[in-house]
């Protein structure tokens, strides 16, 4: 249950996420760095050690959602936490690297699932998808785009989420830093469990999580809480980037 947003930047992009959960789920631990190897990465974890968002000193993030669709199917009995992909998954360099080992995983026991990933080097979105049985990917214009889910039904949130980020589109500021944190406060048409800010009896955003990516380092602030209760973020890490793109040259943004 979640809502991503992603914004390219004339130096890297900007990402937000809000995390939608059941209010008797264990708070999550605020973001910190990690480090394997030569790696240094960010992310927000749950008591188990999963996460559903991270960040590396490379420029690249990777964030989960998980899909409810209806012809996804769900065989057997969950066995293991979606969140543990993020962690095995972040140490990656590049693309070629995470997508050979995204199909060496073993998903058994791991319920349907998609997962988001950005790559500043290559300029490219990857979306992997796994229903339970099959995985499967697709590749994304390095353009903005929104990514929800609910439990709910992913559909009717795409739609009602969906009209929200239309209607501010075409805003002057849309793209920038203020225009994102409002749009993952929005309410539009009500609040309630379709709005971009969740709000159900027995659930709710419970976290806003924004990624910056820009010319020397990457940074990641988060939010604890419900994003429209809160203006101030309650923790804000950041990386240097390791071997900055020179970004000369690149192809015209599509935003």
């Amino acid at each position: 249950m979640c809502t991503l947003t992603f914004v390219p930047t004339e130096d890297g992009y900007l990402v937000g996420m809000n995390r939608d959960e059941l209010l008797t789920r264990r708070v999550a631990l605020p973001p910190k760095r990690f480090q394997r190897s030569v790696m240094e990465m960010v992310y927000p974890s749950e008591p188990s050690g999963g996460t559903w968002i991270a960040c590396n000193d490379r420029g690249n993030l990777l964030a989960l959602l998980n899909w409810n669709a209806r012809e996804s199917p769900r065989f057997g009995e969950k066995r293991k936490t979606r969140g543990l992909v993020i962690p095995e998954l972040i140490v990656e360099p590049d693309l070629p690297a995470a997508d050979s080992h995204f199909y060496q995983m073993s998903l058994d026991g791991l319920f349907p699932f998609r997962l988001v990933g950005v790559f500043r080097s290559e300029r490219t979105i990857t979306e992997w998808h796994w229903d339970g049985v099959d995985r499967r990917k697709m590749e994304l214009p390095w353009a903005r785009n929104h990514w929800f889910s609910s439990s709910l039904s992913d559909s009717l949130a795409e739609e009602e989420r969906g009209h929200a980020c239309e209607a501010v589109a075409g805003e002057p500021v849309a793209g920038s830093s203020s225009w994102l944190r409002r749009l993952h406060r929005s309410h539009v048409p009500r609040p309630g469990p379709f709005s971009v800010c969740v709000h159900r009896q027995d659930a709710a955003t419970v976290s806003y999580t924004e990624v910056r990516c820009g010319r020397s380092q990457i940074s990641m602030d988060y939010l604890d809480g419900n994003p429209c209760l809160k203006k101030r973020f309650d923790k804000m890490t950041c990386v240097a980037l390791n071997d900055p793109l020179v970004l000369s040259g690149l192809p015209n943004l599509q935003v």
